[in-house]
């Protein structure tokens, strides 16, 4: 179930993003675009997107995935929708603009939510379904197109390009529960156990009789609810100084529950509209800045430089080729209705290599096949600025190079996910996300006046962003087979994998004592698992306050 919604919610953002440069070509006499205003237009919805990952990122790890995605959704359905109403192209790119901030926020949460739901043996077979969820949004966004617009124009076929954003919040808010190693990480573990409760008797399965969560208080949401200056230890971990953020900053007193001190200056704060919203800034902005720190520090350094590089090169190598798909084919003699069909052919190309990454991301692994792929899509590029200008030659490469850069995107997608911690999960793909927008924008610009120049300069410029991309994966770790982390502090992790536990993402998060209850434990185990909970419990007091211990069946018949 988590899967389909979570699909269809990846699917609606790339009906929003590869609908516009259909959108571009039906509205050409409409909106009196040229390449340039066409590129503009095109370039619109990246803007938004770098906005979106950047700050929705950070809101899925504050607030949770499921509400940020609902919320991020909604954006994008409805200034979507309202896109069919624009009376100019002004109009129309500021609300291609805000639709984008949507798109760009719900992508980050889309995959942290997926990944934290699923164990190691099978998160390669999921994620990679998850990702290719987009061919689905790519076929549809084709394929309406192709029925729609020669027969009704842009309009509604822009409207029609909102109705899976639209499904996905529906499903999403009804039926998704929030993900239970964001309430463990975050302190909630009965709402924790509830969610998983509800999963077994969905499932079919049955918790043991001893399952239990422990809670504990983590310092990465020290670090990332104040305004932190990291240092790091000769062995590279992370230490934060934390500085006061708000009135009473550098007061002796105990700080609240937002990072402020209490007293009057807190209280006289909560009397006015303006002063509220001055103290949230304040607190977004500290949150925001540490958050940026940390990702740029070590250890998290070494993963963000060479994914921000990948991301860089193959969000500006596919989207300058991409997006300028049926102006390519117009330009080599396409017209009409054939524009359509030849567009739905190269979407329909994500099928195979949507297929072969299911496979190769758990062979492999996500890094080389990574690697493989964009390097493949460098090679595609080049053959397609070669192509000759008539017969079967243009769209043959085209189709080829969609397919294999599809597994490239998937397999990029799952690693930027599983590589970061639950505390940064979202904010760590939101950052990587940003800055694959800046690239896009500015490629997809850019590709509108090389294609007045020469109709390969868009495609050679592709081919060395892939390149570098490709390069940048070799120096990345493999995350397949292994759990998720759920923190950058070195007291967290501790804590965290003191506990022991079996093979399995839930259960080493949740601190589960068995993948089973059965009461013919070997005694001997048992008692090096005992030992080992002590331990657990003793690092996560040393981090913050005494753990909550939540036995799952004991607290619903509670």
């Amino acid at each position: 179930m988590v899967l389909g919604i979570c699909g269809i919610a990846n699917a609606a953002d790339a009906v929003e993003i590869l609908s516009i440069g259909l959108v571009g070509t039906a509205a050409e006499d409409d909106l009196n675009l040229t390449s340039q205003r066409a590129g503009a237009l095109n370039a619109c919805i990246f803007a938004g997107m770098f906005l979106g990952g950047l700050c929705w990122g950070m809101l899925g790890d504050a607030v949770g995935r499921k509400r940020s995605l609902v919320l991020a959704l909604a954006v994008n359905a409805v200034f979507g929708a309202l896109s069919a109403a624009s009376t100019n192209l002004g109009q129309l790119m500021v609300l291609r603009l805000l639709a984008g901030v949507g798109v760009g926020g719900s992508m980050p949460v889309v995959f942290a939510l997926m990944s934290e739901f699923c164990p190691p043996s099978s998160r390669g077979k999921f994620m990679a379904m998850l990702a290719s969820f987009w061919m689905v949004g790519s076929l549809y966004s084709a394929s309406m197109g192709w029925l729609v617009i020669p027969w009704a124009g842009w309009r509604p076929f822009v409207l029609v390009a909102a109705l899976p954003a639209v499904v996905g919040c529906v499903l999403l808010a009804a039926l998704v529960p929030e993900s239970p190693r964001y309430l463990s990480v975050m302190g909630r573990g009965r709402e924790a156990g509830q969610v998983l409760m509800r999963a077994a008797r969905m499932n079919g399965t049955h918790l043991p009789e001893d399952f239990t969560i422990p809670s504990f208080h983590h310092r990465d949401q020290d670090i990332l609810e104040h305004k932190a200056s990291l240092r790091t230890d000769a062995a590279g971990h992370p230490h934060a100084v934390l500085l006061g953020s708000g009135p009473g900053a550098g007061s002796s007193g105990p700080a609240g529950p937002d990072g402020l001190a209490p007293g009057p200056a807190l209280g006289s704060t909560r009397r006015g509209f303006v002063a509220r919203l001055r103290l949230a800034l304040q607190h977004g902005w500290g949150r925001g800045s540490a958050t940026l720190v940390t990702l740029l520090s070590p250890p998290l350094r070494s993963y963000t430089l060479p994914l921000g590089v990948a991301w860089v090169g193959l969000c500006g190598g596919w989207y300058c080729t991409v997006l300028w798909v049926p102006r390519y084919f117009e330009e080599r003699g396409a017209t009409g209705a054939s524009v359509y069909a030849q567009t739905f052919a190269v979407s329909l190309a994500n099928l195979p290599g949507n297929l072969a990454s299911i496979w190769l991301v758990d062979r492999l692994g996500r890094r080389l096949t990574a690697c493989i792929c964009m390097a493949g899509a460098c090679a595609c590029a080049l053959l397609f600025a070669a192509a000759p200008a008539r017969g079967a030659w243009p769209l043959l490469a085209a189709c080829v190079f969609n397919g294999v850069s599809v597994g490239g995107w998937n397999s990029l997608d799952m690693i930027s996910a599983e590589l970061y911690p639950t505390s940064l999960r979202a904010s760590g793909f939101g950052f990587l996300n940003a800055l694959g927008r800046v690239s896009s924008f500015l490629t997809t610009y850019a590709a509108g006046a090389l294609l007045d120049v020469a109709l390969w300069a868009p495609l050679a410029v592709a081919a060395v962003m892939l390149a570098a991309g490709s390069a940048a994966m070799l120096s990345l770790p493999e995350p397949a087979g292994k759990p998720l982390e759920d923190s950058f502090t070195e007291e967290d992790k501790e804590a965290e994998h003191g506990g022991g536990g079996d093979e399995g993402s839930t259960q080493r998060l949740l601190g589960a004592r068995g993948s089973s209850g059965g009461s013919s434990r070997d005694p001997l185990r048992q008692g090096a698992e005992d030992e080992e909970e002590g331990a657990a419990l003793a690092a996560a007091a040393k981090a913050g306050p005494a753990p909550e211990r939540v036995g799952l069946l004991a607290g619903a018949r509670g």
